[in-house]
């Protein structure tokens, strides 16, 4: 089976960065241009064939549950919802549903704005090298937003080799965005990993850097644009690309030997 036919969201973040709208709606359903973000993310999603999708809540919960009910008939896929009692983490968000879940599946943020034709790509890579995890990249020129991210460095055949959270000093260009494609081993790895000393928390990322040493963890890049939504600016470059018909669509034609090139000396 070479396809991708289960969803996992973590939508329970309050998004309090931007301020009175998260007084009014948990951050997935903030407005972006037709439909609120965690929508987008279902439809691309889809766009891979996934058939079900698994949704974690916290934050103003009922309103998340109320929109997909009210909006079943556009959804068009399974949903069915987990509450995270406790907001510690993605990894520990992604854990609570390792009951649910015995196949390859996609998980993408709740907060995730990626306006692209298709995913398909991450998927085939995913099954060419029977990876345990692949995430989605872009390539980053901002070192601003590479410092409040995560930044990534490759090998030649798009093996992730180092992986940092907010790093102080950005390695390469290389941008991980809030999408994944995992095999249930990563429920495995997740146990392993230790607390982040700052947080308290599971990173996923910490996660990620764990499957990469068994050299078993792979990026991909996105055929299109990706914003995390985390202030307002992100949002009103979201919703400007979106209106302009799912905005410019980029192909960076990174091929394997350019990949030295985006990597700081």
């Amino acid at each position: 089976m070479d396809r991708i036919r289960i969803g996992l969201i973590p939508a329970a973040g309050e998004g309090k960065r931007l301020g009175y709208l998260s007084y009014i709606l948990p951050k997935c359903l903030f407005p972006l241009y037709n439909k609120p973000i965690i929508h987008h993310i279902v439809d691309n999603m889809k766009s891979v064939g996934v058939e079900q999708i698994y949704v974690i809540v916290n934050y103003q919960k009922d309103k998340v549950i109320e929109y997909f009910e009210q909006a079943q008939d556009e959804i068009g896929v399974g949903i069915d919802f987990i509450e995270q009692t406790k907001l510690s983490g993605i990894a520990n968000a992604i854990m609570l549903a390792r009951g649910s879940i015995n196949e390859p599946f996609m998980v993408i943020l709740g907060d995730d704005c990626t306006i692209t034709e298709s995913l398909d790509n991450i998927t085939r890579l995913f099954f060419e090298h029977d990876a345990t995890v692949v995430e989605g990249i872009v390539i980053e020129d901002d070192k601003d937003i590479l410092k409040s991210t995560c930044c990534l460095s490759l090998d030649e055949d798009k093996r992730i080799v180092g992986i940092e959270e907010k790093p102080k000093e950005p390695f390469s260009r290389f941008r991980g965005c809030g999408i994944y494609i995992f095999q249930t081993d990563l429920f495995n790895y997740v146990e392993k990993t230790p607390l982040s000393l700052i947080r308290g928390e599971v990173e996923i990322t910490e996660t990620i850097a764990l499957v990469s040493k068994d050299r078993r963890a792979y990026g991909e890049f996105i055929n299109g644009m990706n914003i995390n939504v985390n202030s307002y600016e992100d949002l009103l470059q979201a919703w400007i690309l979106m209106k302009k018909n799912l905005g410019p669509v980029f192909s960076f034609g990174t091929k394997e030997s350019d990949i030295a090139a985006y990597q700081y000396k």
